[in-house]
């Protein structure tokens, strides 16, 4: 193992065990979802390890019947109930465990669906600080680890559970003596555990840590493959894989070791605990106070007394892995959105698109401001242009419109009415966005389209598209409207995928409008195809054009020039341009030539 390994998990404190055990305690309590079913599981396996352990009573009776006169009849009697037991033992547990199926594939359905559904309630700034990767991991993988030990180990532990408590309880009855010295066995191996899960807890949550590295890094790979090939990168992203890959090993390994020590300990705690109870009942029979058929009903209560111990044993890898990811699970569950509905808000009537800023402030991370004392007006119908360096805060505005995040100071109004006295919902539903990078879903072209709005008719959707410039590539299709499209749009041009999120934007039929860069990534061609399709879609509505190239915003009613997070021009190209300022610099620096387009006659 690594020295980086081994510091790493020196380093794990001994609250996060107590944090373990609550969150598998909180995954477990998704079997009381179904609590008839899950009551009659625990009732069907009571009842057959009661027939298990009535087995053993029987086998003493025998035993005794035998040391005396015995009756052919009586003894096929005692086998007969002894058969009987064994099919009701078989019976109920396979029922048990048939039942037991169904309340757990429930609950993991539920937990899976709570963890997606949270997700989607989480504000932007969660997946800001939230690596892909590791997001993945925790929905994929530590779901995967909390399905196996619901699938596998659970119902044994639960059955032996039940066996542990009902033969100890058996035992108390045929000879409180004995059971005292067969429960020698259970602080022994609490005291091992307890000294073995302070080394293996940290080891399986370290292992979680490094497969999210490793599935992170799988992703970023997958993703940036053809950037890997152009520049011959695969051998350094090779070495790079194998390392993390060779970590996560060594953490598997040393995880996997530790637990699978309790075995081999608890077989020799058991032969001890066997071999004091049948030399203390040896001697109970020399004595005379214990008959050999008692002594055999109890070594055999013993051997059960133990198997239980070894059963949730043999499964401390699974509880400790489950235990680990339900943790990962639950941090995630336990996050809460930062952009809130404040109290007694309202729904946000249909709106003429009249948006003013006043004074507004904003910063991601506090004491970093983004944006400074931003004012301005957009009038229905206008469009206003956002230009100026990369990073100068050009898409915050627009974050914050739409109230992605929430600002510092400052107010923003919406046909006079405050964004934050307003549902979110209500909100979001008045913008429309195109962004720079087109994102389309592995569905149909319908279905996409009908995206935008729910309740959108196939005619709606059929005369956007004819409106955005694509129902004639869309008819050229394989199957048309109902073509498939496959990884996220992966069939179809930039330009084409761009077409549609414009045609799904005027679906949506939006009141404000937002396109941020949305023809930066297309030729010139292309380009005259989407300006023409957002033309039609800017008809009528308040729109917000992020460009870098300015062309696309020369014909807005007023272009705000953003520096450093403060508007530092304002007004139309004509004027900008004959003030020679800033944006005389940004528009001369791209059309350096044509003096006869910038400067105007």
């Amino acid at each position: 193992m690594t020295a980086s390994t081994t510091d790493a998990l020196a380093k794990v404190e001994s609250p996060k065990s107590k944090g373990r055990i609550k969150a598998l305690v909180r995954a477990l309590q998704y079997l009381g979802l179904q609590k008839f079913w899950f009551v009659l599981v625990i009732v069907l396996f009571l009842i057959g390890t009661i027939g298990f352990i009535s087995l053993s009573v029987m086998l003493g009776i025998a035993v005794n019947s035998l040391s005396g006169t015995t009756v052919p009849g009586q003894l096929m009697q005692l086998v007969t109930i002894m058969a009987g037991l064994a099919l009701v033992t078989f019976i109920t547990y396979y029922a048990g465990f048939r039942l037991l199926a169904g309340v757990t594939q429930n609950a993991l359905f539920r937990l899976r669906q709570d963890l997606f559904e949270h997700t989607q309630e989480l504000s932007l700034r969660f997946f800001d600080r939230q690596p892909i990767g590791e997001l993945m991991s925790r929905v994929t993988n530590d779901i995967d680890v909390v399905t196996a030990f619901f699938q596998q180990p659970l119902g044994t532990l639960i059955m032996g559970i039940l066996m542990l408590f009902t033969t100890l309880v058996a035992m108390v009855l045929l000879d409180s003596r004995l059971a005292v010295i067969a429960s020698i066995a259970i602080p022994l191996l609490i005291g091992l555990v307890w000294l073995l899960a302070r080394v293996a807890g940290p080891a399986f949550s370290l292992l979680q840590e490094r497969l999210a590295d490793l599935n992170g890094l799988m992703e970023e790979t997958i993703a940036g493959e053809r950037t890997i090939i152009a520049y011959r990168q695969q051998d350094k992203v090779a070495r790079k894989q194998a390392f993390v890959s060779e970590t996560a090993r060594d953490t598997g390994a040393r995880a996997q070791i530790l637990s699978l020590v309790m075995m081999p300990l608890t077989v020799l705690v058991t032969n001890i605990n066997i071999a004091l109870v049948a030399l203390t009942g040896s001697v109970m029979i020399i004595n005379g106070t214990l008959t050999v058929g008692v002594l055999t009903t109890f070594l055999s209560l013993t051997m059960m007394f133990v198997l239980p111990l070894m059963t949730i044993f043999a499964n401390y890898n699974f509880i400790l892995s489950a235990a680990v990811s339900s943790g990962r699970i639950f941090s995630i569950m336990d996050e809460q959105p930062d952009i809130k509905d404040l109290p007694g808000v309202v729904e946000l009537k249909p709106v003429l698109g009249h948006v003013v800023f006043k004074d507004v402030n904003f910063s991601y991370v506090p004491g970093r401001q983004v944006l400074k004392h931003n004012s301005f007006e957009a009038m229905p119908g206008q469009m206003i242009g956002l230009c100026g360096p990369t990073g100068a805060g050009k898409s915050t505005i627009i974050n914050i419109l739409t109230r992605y995040y929430d600002i510092d100071s400052g107010v923003i109004e919406i046909d006079g009415q405050d964004i934050y006295t307003v549902t979110q919902a209500s909100l979001r539903k008045q913008i429309g966005v195109v962004l720079q990078e087109p994102f389309l879903f592995s569905d149909t072209v319908m279905n996409n389209l009908k995206y935008g709005r729910e309740g959108a008719t196939d005619e709606e959707c059929i005369t956007a598209a004819r409106d955005a410039n694509c129902d004639e590539f869309i008819t050229r299709l394989p199957e048309g409207y109902n073509t498939l499209l496959t990884d996220g749009g992966s069939n179809l041009s930039q330009g084409q995928r761009q077409l549609l999120t414009i045609a799904r934007a005027m679906v949506a039929n939006p009141r404000i409008l937002i396109l941020d860069e949305a023809t930066s990534n297309v030729d010139t061609r292309t380009e005259r195809n989407i300006q023409a399709a957002i033309r039609k879609l800017q008809e009528g509505r308040t729109s917000f054009v992020i460009a870098h190239r300015l062309s696309t915003i020369r014909p807005a009613q007023q272009i705000l020039v953003i520096n450093d997070g403060e508007i530092i021009e304002r007004g139309t190209h004509e004027e900008m341009v004959k003030a020679k300022g800033f944006y005389y610099d940004l528009y001369m620096s791209q059309f350096k030539g044509r003096i006869a387009e910038i400067i105007p006659a």
